[in-house]
């Protein structure tokens, strides 16, 4: 069955961060938005207040890693938020929670993130080969600034179908968001193929539901601690280009 549509995670596959900001200037500008959403409820940030983004942060990633270690299950992000505040003595509607929760995010554009220098050659030749594109990623915000950020770097004109745990519910390598994009490009696991750097959320995710899975070696990363065995190992992205699984119904990579 030939290779229909291409499916991509995002960070350290089609973006990264080159170089992230001193942990202060982090620190700071968190603290200036949470504080602020606080000041706009008449909430003073006195005592254990001064430490809420902190414990967002510890609260989320405690959240994030049991989903992920379990059921797959994305946490309600907001909630969390909601629960933080309780413990401190403010009680919250779910639309301030929301609200704080997307004040704590600070999104790419403060942190630097780029895209490779390859990936807009890399999707662009895919488009050119009649591939349908779409991405499958884990996050814990999709929120108003996110949207932008793909916008902003020229990736929401070359997407399909952007499936995100957060919003749908289930995380990598949960078969649910996979089918998500699936569905909604109309296409069988058999004629998708599934990009990413992580072994198990990506790879073998991905394979489980019968997509081609190609990884994306993460520089870093030395040996294969997960023993998946991807159906393809690239380095850099532009490979992709040059892959068997494009070529054996007489595709062609353009530029």
């Amino acid at each position: 069955m030939s290779v229909r549509a291409v499916l991509f995670d995002l960070g350290n596959t089609l973006w990264h961060i080159p170089e992230r900001p001193p942990v202060n200037d982090i620190r700071r500008e968190t603290v200036k938005r949470i504080f602020g959403v606080l000041r706009d409820w008449n909430v003073e940030p006195v005592d254990e207040l001064r430490f809420l983004g902190r414990d967002i942060r510890l609260a989320m990633g405690e959240a994030d890693r049991a989903a992920y270690e379990s059921d797959c299950v994305s946490p309600h992000f907001p909630t969390v938020v909601q629960g933080v505040l309780s413990t401190k003595g403010l009680e919250t509607s779910l639309e301030q929670s929301e609200q704080l929760w997307d004040a704590w995010n600070l999104e790419g554009a403060f942190f630097g993130r780029r895209l490779f220098d390859d990936t807009m050659h890399t999707l662009r030749g895919l488009r050119g080969m009649g591939l349908r594109l779409g991405c499958v990623t884990n996050r814990p915000f999709a929120g108003p600034s996110f949207v932008a950020e793909v916008a902003d770097h020229g990736l929401a004109d070359l997407f399909d179908v952007m499936s995100v745990s957060c919003n749908i519910g289930y995380m990598k390598p949960h078969p649910k968001i996979y089918q998500h994009a699936l569905e909604t490009l109309d296409i069988a696991p058999e004629e998708t193929v599934m990009v990413g750097d992580s072994l198990r959320a990506d790879i073998e995710g991905a394979q489980a539901l019968g997509m081609t899975a190609v990884w994306r070696k993460h520089h870093a990363l030395k040996e294969n601690i997960d023993h998946v065995e991807p159906d393809f190992t690239i380095n850099e992205l532009g490979e992709l280009l040059t892959l068997p699984c494009f070529h054996k119904n007489g595709q062609a990579a353009a530029g």
